[in-house]
């Protein structure tokens, strides 16, 4: 056995809290890294919203021992890329690099994570790049719904935070918030560092030693609540913003988590009612009947708690009213009837069939073994889900569906005009028009 067989084996002993994953592709004269760390957007503390994604982008910024110029420089050398991004849950550095320069890359990128140097220029130049991200957010209505409706569907709970964060909020930042975030999140007990390529595990050696020997802040997270407020009976918000002649509509219900025992039947029979296909559901009824939308789908957004689930289409301002009402009618059916035969049959195999571009290639393989460690999943849960997809019947899918589907508790989110929509939308559904809330749209 050599060091490193060694050194991996210990993992499970906590001799190295973080964990490692590897996978050899000899397909390409690449390899691709990611480190991940437990705790995301939901981590940054009341008053402070943006502030994790903020210091995860700065991290690139500069160390103590380089310049970004001296780092984008290096990178370039070495045939390679680091970028990052932020979720609710954690935080993720993605890199690839040629093969040939794992060794140089592994140090470049562990410099990176254990001596940013967060310096004082870069910071505002930073908050200023990041404010104006959150405006180019605001103006663009389809990025906005999303937003908007975690904020308004979660209230209070931290799924409501945004990924990247409030203006009010990084306008207040300074840099000893940064570094404590940054304390606070890059300890290596939550530390996961998945990689995938053209190498050979003995490439980490140093890299895995020096990660786990500086990162042991010895912090922790806050583990996130079940969320205990979904919509009761229908509630209608208009997101206003000023003379749109489209509508972004979003139509959602608390969702489920991926120790259902039921999720696999419940994608399957989502992938029929709206899960992108043109023989969907949602699609037929909304786009190809009736011509009120380019496009609709359904899905569902997942997390350790329950997240939602979600319906979304883009209306004309004109067809904004029935086309919820239809699509209301729409969530009904599904609950009380479920999906067909016919319907069953199609999504089943197009899921199968398509079940292998999921893994097809390393960074796909290592997005997969992300989601499966982060959320306490079993390894190649990804992998198996054709064969779990087969194995489902018609029945099991729409006794899922009885049980989960919740038509009378549902939240309609939509950005749009409030005084063109409002009172047409009040007619449509028959409800009194002061029991539309309408708010802001900018957060």
């Amino acid at each position: 056995m050599n060091l490193l067989s060694i050194l991996i084996s210990l993992v499970s002993t906590s001799v190295f809290a973080s964990d490692f994953s590897f996978e050899a592709d000899h397909s390409l004269p690449l390899v691709y890294v990611n480190v991940v760390m437990k705790g995301g957007a939901t981590q940054d503390p009341d008053g402070k919203n943006g502030v994790t994604d903020l210091m995860t982008k700065l991290m690139l910024r500069g160390t103590k021992q380089k310049t970004k110029q001296q780092i984008d420089q290096t990178l370039d050398q070495l045939g390679a890329e680091i970028d990052t991004e932020t979720r609710a849950e954690y935080v993720v550095l993605r890199g690839s690099v040629l093969s040939e320069n794992i060794v140089p890359f592994l140090s470049l990128l562990e410099e990176i994570i254990t001596t940013p140097s967060f310096r004082p220029t870069e910071f505002e130049k930073l908050k200023k790049e990041q404010i104006s991200e959150i405006y180019d957010q605001l103006n663009n209505d389809q990025k906005l719904i999303r937003t908007r409706y975690d904020q308004i569907f979660f209230q209070g709970h931290p799924y409501s935070k945004a990924n990247f964060g409030k203006v009010k909020d990084i306008q207040s930042l300074t840099a000893s918030d940064v570094q404590n975030q940054y304390k606070r999140i890059f300890d290596q007990s939550r530390m996961l560092v998945l990689a995938a390529g053209d190498t050979a595990e003995t490439s980490f050696k140093s890299f895995l030693s020096d990660i786990n020997q500086k990162q042991n802040f010895k912090t922790s997270i806050d583990p996130i609540p079940a969320f205990t407020n979904p919509p009761q009976g229908l509630r209608v918000v208009i997101i206003d913003k000023p003379e749109r002649t489209q509508t972004q509509i979003v139509i959602a219900q608390q969702g489920t988590n991926f120790q259902n025992p039921s999720l696999d039947a419940l994608q399957l029979a989502n992938f029929a009612f709206g899960g992108g296909s043109f023989l969907s559901r949602l699609m037929i009824e909304l786009r190809v009947k009736r011509g009120w939308t380019y496009g609709a789908g359904s899905a569902f957004k997942m997390g350790s708690q329950a997240h939602t689930w979600r319906v979304s289409f883009f209306p004309k301002n004109g067809d904004t009213p029935p086309a919820i009402k239809e699509a209301l009618k729409l969530i009904k059916d599904l609950h009380d009837h479920g999906i067909t035969q016919e319907e069953f049959d199609a999504a089943k195999r197009s899921m199968v069939n398509s079940a292998g571009f999921n893994y097809n290639t390393p960074s796909k393989r290592i997005e997969n073994m992300l989601v499966e460690k982060i959320f306490g999943l079993p390894a190649g849960y990804h992998k198996d889900m054709a064969k779990r997809i087969q194995d489902i019947t018609l029945a099991e899918a729409n006794a899922a569906l009885k049980v989960f589907i919740q038509p009378d508790h549902l939240m309609v989110g939509l950005v749009g005009t409030a005084s063109i929509s409002k009172a047409a939308i009040a007619k449509e559904l028959a409800i009194p028009e002061q029991k539309i809330e309408v708010v802001n749209y900018s957060f």
